[in-house]
């Protein structure tokens, strides 16, 4: 089995098919450690899954926030607040340059084979897989998981790609946390769009914008001002946000993770589900 993306969906499905005694490979674009624009939140539900991974302790060994509670700000200021799970099983925030390549290196360890900046050009399906890469080095598999996120290389080649359904951009950046922020995740409701933010460990605190085109820059300086930040803070930044799902099983091709679109619609809260489809 060959898999396109070594994200926490690609890692955590290479990991389960060498424990299952597959040859296993895994084409990732980029060198991990990477960042990631993404919340950095990771579910309660992920613990089962990454127990059966042999990774609860080691997440748990990464610098990281444990919540306690969520809070949500309407445009007009109203709160609503929510607790979360205390416990063994609460909910943390963890960088996703530290949790992805930590799933990664567990996906190398039980077997996986994992090639790191390989960018996949090509692919043809004679009844095995043909995969052909930047670096002129083609590979071979019976069956073919594409772990790419929701602009998947796998699913454009294949033409399967949808249009972009909404157009939004989201922004993100590790900030110094403010103080007395707490253990808390914030969901704010913007006239502009809407913010979220997390500590992800004792300095520093994930902030996420999201707008469309027109409204980014006015909720980017709504940031600076509320956040006390500098006007060059570098954001992270992906676009479009949202893509149409794309059917996830076709003839020895399965689709996992954001590139499935198994993303929870209200909160965009997507490692467990990429975890749970690997």
């Amino acid at each position: 089995v060959a898999i396109v993306g070594g994200g926490p969906a690609g890692s955590s499905c290479a990991a389960f098919c060498a424990l299952a005694g597959l040859h296993t490979l895994v084409l990732e674009r980029e060198r991990f450690p990477r960042e990631k624009v993404c919340g950095d939140c990771l579910n309660p539900s992920s613990w089962p899954v990454l127990e059966r991974l042999a990774l609860t302790r080691r997440v748990l060994d990464l610098p990281h926030s444990k919540l306690t509670s969520v809070e949500f700000i309407a445009i007009d200021g109203h709160k609503v607040v929510v607790d979360l799970p205390t416990g063994d099983d609460c909910e943390i925030s963890v960088k996703r340059s530290l949790f992805d390549d930590l799933v990664l290196r567990r996906a190398r360890e039980v077997g996986a084979l994992v090639r790191e900046e390989t960018i996949v050009t090509a692919l043809d399906h004679n009844g095995d897989w043909k995969i052909a890469t930047a670096s002129s080095e083609d590979f071979h598999a019976r069956a073919l998981i594409a772990a790419d996120g929701r602009n998947s290389t796998v699913a454009r080649l294949r033409n399967l790609l949808p249009r972009p359904t909404r157009e939004r951009v989201a922004l993100q950046a590790h900030i110094p946390l403010p103080q007395n922020f707490g253990k808390r995740i914030v969901l704010q409701f913007l006239r502009e769009g809407y913010s979220g933010q997390a500590p992800v460990n004792k300095t520093e605190l994930n902030l996420c914008l999201v707008g469309t085109p027109p409204t980014i820059s006015r909720l980017r300086q709504w940031a600076q001002s509320h956040f006390e930040i500098a006007a060059n803070q570098p954001w992270r930044t992906i676009t479009p946000l949202t893509r149409a799902p794309v059917p996830c099983a076709h003839e020895n091709l399965l689709f996992i993770g954001d590139a499935a679109r198994v993303v929870e619609p209200f909160t965009g809260e997507g490692i467990y589900y990429a975890l749970r489809s690997g």
